[in-house]
């Protein structure tokens, strides 16, 4: 069964809901071990005192949102190969 395209990026990749899921999962990883070799623990802080809903209880618009904030971003990460972990699909 092939899922549904939830959206398409910037690079004319068609995505489902759960890649633009890992994608972004990824990325915050690399994020936040970008910002412990660097000392700033603050992020890392205040998801642990204020908690995370998890993307896969954003809703579309929500996780769309997340996806545009992110996407400059991830694209570097991946073109620079500082991936922390692969994702598969």
């Amino acid at each position: 069964m092939m899922s549904e395209t939830f959206l398409t990026d910037s690079n004319g990749t068609a995505l489902t809901r759960q890649q633009v899921i890992d994608r972004l999962c990824q990325y915050d990883v690399h994020l936040m071990l970008r910002n412990i070799d660097e000392g700033n623990y603050n992020w890392l802080s205040d998801i642990r005192e204020h908690g995370f809903q998890g993307y896969k209880n954003y809703s579309d618009d929500e996780l769309r949102a997340e996806w545009q904030e992110s996407e400059e971003g991830y694209h570097s990460m991946v073109y620079h190969e500082d991936q922390p972990y692969e994702v598969i699909g």
